[in-house]
C-alpha cells in the first residue's frame, strides 16, 4: 500500500486534527469507563472484610435459689388426766390396801388422781390400782379410774339430766362434779340450747345448757 503523502498532508488541517483529537478523547473515556466497570466488582470483593465466624460465649444459667426447708410445727402435746368418777353422789373411796375397809379419804366425782408406777392388783374379783390423792397414797378400784385426753368440764352444783337426744327420753342423772367433754352443740325448735357430751368410758348423751 502506497501512502499519498501529499493527500495526507492536505487532510491534516486544524479542523481535521481537532475532530480526530475529539474522537480519540471520547474513545479514551469509553475505554476507561469500561475498564472501571470490569474491575469494580473485584475491587469491591477485595475491599469487603473477610467473613468471620462469631465466637459463641457460653450461656451462664443462674441456679435457682434453694427454698429453705420448713420444719413442720411441733404438735401440741395433749395433756392426759386420770380422773375418778362414778355416777353416785358419794364419789370414790381411797383405801389403805386393795379391798381394805380402812378408808383414807373420799375422792369427789371428777377429781384428778396421780397413778403410781405399779401394776394393777386383783383382789376379791376386783382390779385395784395404787394412786395418790392430795399427797396421800392409797388404792382405788380401776373401775372408777378413767383416762381423759385433753381438756374437760365438770357438772355444776345442781347436777343435770342426761338425755338420749334432744327429743328423746331421759337416760340418767349426772351428779355434781361428773367430768365430761363436749362433742357438739345444737338448738331445738323451741330455741333451747343443747350440748352433746361424752362421759368417761365413752357413753354419750345430750344435756341442756
Amino acid at each position: 500500500m502506497i501512502l499519498d503523502l501529499k493527500k495526507l498532508k492536505s487532510n491534516l488541517t486544524a479542523k481535521n486534527i481537532a475532530v480526530g483529537a475529539g474522537v480519540f478523547l471520547i474513545l479514551g473515556i469509553f475505554g476507561i469507563a469500561a475498564f472501571s466497570i470490569v474491575m469494580r466488582p473485584n475491587q469491591v470483593i477485595d475491599q469487603m472484610p473477610a467473613a468471620t465466624t462469631p465466637t459463641l460465649m457460653p450461656t451462664v444459667t443462674a441456679l435457682p435459689t434453694p427454698l429453705p426447708t420448713l420444719s413442720p410445727p411441733s404438735p401440741t402435746p395433749v395433756s392426759t388426766h386420770y380422773v375418778s368418777w362414778t355416777n353416785r353422789e358419794t364419789g370414790i373411796y381411797l383405801r389403805e390396801k386393795p379391798g381394805s375397809t380402812l378408808i383414807l379419804d373420799a375422792i369427789p366425782n371428777g377429781d384428778e388422781v396421780a397413778r403410781s408406777g405399779g401394776q394393777p392388783v386383783i383382789y376379791g374379783g376386783i382390779e385395784w390400782i395404787e394412786t395418790s390423792y392430795l399427797g396421800q397414797s392409797g388404792w382405788i378400784a380401776t373401775l372408777y379410774l378413767f383416762e381423759i385426753e385433753g381438756d374437760y368440764d365438770r357438772i355444776g352444783d345442781n347436777g343435770v339430766w342426761l338425755y338420749r337426744d334432744i327429743h328423746g327420753a331421759i337416760d340418767m342423772y349426772l351428779w355434781f362434779g361428773s367430768p365430761y367433754q363436749v362433742l357438739q352443740a345444737a338448738v331445738d325448735d323451741d330455741g333451747i340450747s343443747w350440748q352433746e357430751i361424752e362421759l368417761p368410758g365413752g357413753a354419750t348423751g345430750w344435756m341442756k345448757e
